[in-house]
């Protein structure tokens, strides 16, 4: 488990908790858990957000080949200050902590879906300040990203699936500005071997970023940059992307991204974003392994994209 590069990543080890702001000022903190299964042809993600009043809610999909979710489950509402996220409890989602940056106990129950993993990290996790481009301010304060093992079980549509494969998990803090980027491409893919590569494409104020890193042998590396081309369906949902992802050492992974299924996820800012995730079967170097693509595009500018079809 090594960290290639002096970058400093910009995070302690409380950083996994909740984060308060400067006096006067904001702070919202977001974690998120996915697994891609492609022998289930199913896709599934816990997305929770809690800000420095207590506002809180999260987002808990399950989606596979279908026009319509699986599962979607919303919950909105507010927490105490003495909440905190290495014990967290709302409208049945259950995050704990046990050791902070290395293992979480996810689970959530409700009448269409029940869950419950443990998720014991790859690697390090990893800070996009740990790359060249950095982390753009009006994205985050800091972002962790984290491949781990994954065991539990899924319950949804009348069947129970045990999950013992890996997954991924990020963890963002403080204020974001929708309206700044004009699209990103963000991506994880991950073989039973232990191969993964975590990308992130970002275009704002004119200009290209990269962010990421890829674990070959045991080794994190951070990404340099990222060549890519994706393909979209007419609704510009994602269909497949190839990506050859360039490290800090210059060494490229090749990466092929086929999609399953995807799911349009509310976001209700004011720039009408359209954040849509799909289910992918990958490919790292030709071994085959799943993962998750997601795309980011201003509502106005995605809605002229279909109906032009150019």
């Amino acid at each position: 488990m090594v960290t290639l590069g002096d970058i400093d990543p910009g995070f302690g080890p409380h950083d996994d908790l909740r984060h308060w702001p400067e006096p006067g000022g904001r702070m919202r903190d977001s974690l998120f858990w996915e697994m891609i299964l492609p022998d289930e042809q199913l896709g599934m993600q816990v997305y929770l957000y809690l800000t420095n009043r207590g506002k809180t809610g999260y987002n808990v999909s399950v989606w596979g080949p279908g026009k319509e979710p699986v599962a979607l489950k919303l919950a909105q509402g507010s927490v105490g200050d003495d909440m905190d996220l290495d014990n967290f409890e709302f409208e049945g989602l259950s995050v704990k902590q046990p050791e902070l940056r290395r293992t979480a106990q996810v689970s959530y129950a409700s009448d269409e879906v029940n869950l419950q993993f443990d998720f014991t990290a790859l690697h390090d996790a990893f800070s996009y300040k740990s790359n060249p481009d950095g982390l753009p301010s009006w994205f985050a304060a800091n972002r962790l990203e984290q491949t781990g093992h994954v065991t539990g079980f899924l319950e949804v549509g009348g069947r129970r699936i045990s999950l013992d494969r890996k997954g991924h998990r990020d963890h963002s803090w403080g204020t974001r500005d929708w309206g700044v980027p004009h699209h990103w491409k963000w991506f994880i893919a991950y073989t039973e071997s232990g191969r993964v590569v975590n990308g992130w494409i970002w275009i704002a104020r004119g200009e290209w970023g990269f962010a990421g890193y890829v674990v070959k042998d045991g080794v994190t590396v951070p990404v340099s940059h990222i060549k890519h081309h994706a393909d979209y369906h007419d609704d510009m949902t994602q269909k497949h992307l190839e990506a050859d992802v360039v490290d800090i050492t210059g060494e490229t992974t090749r990466l092929v991204m086929d999609a399953y299924g995807v799911i349009k996820l509310p976001t209700k800012d004011p720039m009408g974003t359209v954040i849509t995730e799909a289910a992918c079967t990958v490919a790292i170097d030709g071994e085959e392994g799943a993962g998750q693509f997601e795309t980011h595009w201003p509502g106005q500018y995605l809605q002229h994209l279909i109906e032009s079809g150019r």
